[in-house]
């Protein structure tokens, strides 16, 4: 299949539909759709990562930090911190990796009220990372907030994990531990799904209507593609998932396959 008929197929999907691939090695875009802002689902939790290296590149929060979990922090799951007992210590580092690898939401809003959620939004602007918004914190029930939703573009994202693999989000060492973070997800039912988890570094999406892949592919010519979508048919998420899948697989099969060495 090529390329193109692989965009088509996915724009043909019933929905909101938007993918932008990049070649790192030619520099070469391909896309459909990615400036529609969309329903950032758990994706926006990225833009939370960035900024919480950011403070700890500045010296402005400590990694070893002691936040304590508390009852009325719950939130449904994602996630597996809602389920442990209250009074347990957590530090920045370890909500981080709860909300890449696990996308844990009661990990995400602790660091939300952490960081605050203007400060993110200020970063997203200074990134440049245009329709890219963090209105609400997951599950928000306050007043003001319950009716809020949070926006990601698929090209804005691409660009953000375009500075992750330049060595640039941040520093070249916060870079490499974010990595480290989307290397370990856990949710592996769409972009990894024929290729393998140690092939993708990557961040899922998803709600109803909603569902997302993000990431970085470790082919021989590696790239970047993010495939966000919304507004989609009642029940047809999975179907959508496995056309992630199966269209990750061509990008990386015309990407020259696997490499000849793992990464690093």
């Amino acid at each position: 299949m090529k390329r193109e008929d692989m965009i088509r197929r996915i724009e043909a999907f019933p929905g909101h539909t938007s993918v932008w691939f990049k070649d790192l090695t030619t520099g070469e875009i391909c896309a459909s759709n990615a400036k529609e802002p969309m329903c950032a689902a758990s994706v926006i939790k990225l833009t939370v990562m960035a900024e919480l290296f950011r403070r700890f590149e500045a010296g402005e929060l400590d990694r070893d930090l002691k936040l304590t979990v508390k009852d009325e922090d719950r939130v449904p799951i994602c996630g597996v911190l809602t389920l442990m007992h209250a009074g347990m210590e957590v530090t920045p580092v370890d909500l981080c990796w709860l909300m890449i690898a696990i996308s844990d939401n009661m990990a995400t809003n602790l660091l939300i009220d952490l960081l605050g959620m203007e400060n993110i939004q200020a970063n997203n602007r200074k990134l440049g990372l245009e329709g890219v918004e963090l209105n609400r914190k997951l599950f928000d029930r306050r007043p003001g907030y319950r009716d809020k939703t949070n926006f990601i573009t698929a090209e804005s994202i691409g660009k953000l994990l375009e500075m992750i693999w330049e060595g640039e989000l941040v520093s070249k060492q916060a870079s490499k531990e974010m990595m480290d973070m989307l290397l370990a997800q856990q949710c592996t039912n769409k972009m990894p799904l024929f290729l393998g988890e140690e092939a993708v570094a990557h961040k899922t999406g998803e709600q109803d209507g909603v569902t997302h892949d993000v990431g970085i592919v470790f082919a021989k010519r590696p790239f970047i593609a993010c495939f966000c979508n919304w507004k989609l048919e009642e029940g047809s998420e999975g179907r959508m998932n496995l056309l992630i899948g199966e269209s990750t697989k061509v990008l990386f099969d015309q990407q020259g396959g696997a490499p000849e060495e793992a990464h690093a």
